[in-house]
């Protein structure tokens, strides 16, 4: 496992981390607390020191299965991050980000999670208009000073959220959507990360598991999995992005392990966090820090001279999303791998809050 520093925090984290939302299981189908644990260790087993987890997955579970985990391990050698800011205790589900309730749900967490301090605590997507007001900020702030949590972040979903998280000073890192077929945070967001030394985290490297290559146009998805949600039309017309992507890689290079190269080989980030329910998603997940020696990953200009805006040429006829510019290279790519030509693609539609 190869790592990187985490921002301005001095510390060394590993450059493929775990993300803990379908653990919780309440979002990508059924889950057993056998398997979901033994993937935790799998994880531990080959290098990973990065666990990010929210109350709300699993309504508390992903936290409680964490500390499961933590039993008997070395406290000061794994990092812990956990979101506030999803009010599930009162009835149903809403965005809460009041001083007393982000206090309440602190105080929940490190019960659940078993811990005297959480390592990074992340307000859990907030409107834009709450992070330029920096009241929920301050907050984190204090409970910084009290020795409740260590470093302070905010998960977001767009541009707009992050410049504005990247302007308080307070903020030490910064969660955030990028993969394959969602590059738009390189252009802005990156270059400003880095030069404030604020560590990125990136989820969804995988798209929400579309980048596994597993799925076809018919695939029907559970009514306990949040994807269920995206339309039929979004859902095949990534699909045949991910089609032409496989074809480009070819079958010497699993393409989980490309995706999470291209992503890794952007500087400004500090981690990747695919999820995974089991050790053998674990192992794959893994890979990727384990070939950052090779000359060129498949997806590259050098290794297979084709940039990712004529890969994808095909399947702009029939998407609902505006074409991306053309002959645009965005982002600073890092020097240790080569990345492809990066596009700026529409999201999937996918609920908020994750």
């Amino acid at each position: 496992m190869n790592y990187r520093r985490f921002g301005r925090s001095g510390l060394r984290t590993s450059e493929v981390g775990f993300g803990c939302w379908a653990i919780g299981g309440s979002a990508y189908g059924p889950t057993r607390d056998e398997e979901s644990l033994d993937a935790l260790e799998a994880a531990w087993e080959n290098g990973v020191n990065f666990f990010d987890t929210a109350d709300t997955y699993g309504h508390g579970h992903s936290e409680e299965l964490l500390a499961k985990f933590l039993k008997g391990k070395p406290r000061d050698q794994i990092f812990i991050a956990s979101k506030c800011g999803w009010d599930f205790y009162h009835g149903g589900s809403r965005k809460n980000f009041d001083p007393e309730y982000i206090r309440f749900a602190c105080d929940e967490s490190l019960k659940r999670l078993n811990v005297e301090r959480i390592d990074l605590y992340q307000l859990h997507n907030p409107r834009v208009e709450g992070i330029r007001d920096g009241v929920p900020v301050g907050v984190l702030e204090d409970l910084k000073r009290k020795g409740k949590i260590r470093f302070l972040g905010v998960s977001i979903h767009t541009e707009e959220e992050a410049l504005a998280a990247l302007a308080d000073e307070r903020v030490d890192a910064l969660q955030l959507v990028f993969n394959l077929l969602e590059t738009q945070m390189a252009e802005r967001v990156f270059p400003a990360a880095r030069q404030k030394k604020v560590g990125v985290i990136v989820r969804e490297p995988l798209a929400c598991g579309l980048l596994t290559g597993k799925y076809r146009p018919d695939h029907q998805f559970r009514k306990d999995d949040h994807r269920r949600r995206w339309t039929r039309e979004a859902f095949q017309t990534h699909l045949e992005k991910v089609e032409r992507i496989k074809k480009q890689i070819g079958s010497a290079v699993p393409l989980v392990q490309s995706a999470l190269e291209y992503v890794l080989g952007f500087d400004a980030v500090s981690t990747v966090i695919p999820g995974a329910k089991t050790r053998a998603q674990v192992l794959e997940n893994v890979r990727a820090s384990k070939t950052t020696d090779a000359p060129h990953p498949p997806l590259s200009p050098e290794g297979r001279g084709e940039n990712l805006d004529s890969l994808l040429e095909g399947s702009r006829e029939n998407s609902d999303s505006p074409s991306p510019p053309e002959g645009e290279r965005v982002g600073e790519m890092g020097n240790s791998r080569k990345c492809l030509y990066a596009f700026q693609w529409h999201r999937l539609p996918a609920p908020r809050p994750f």
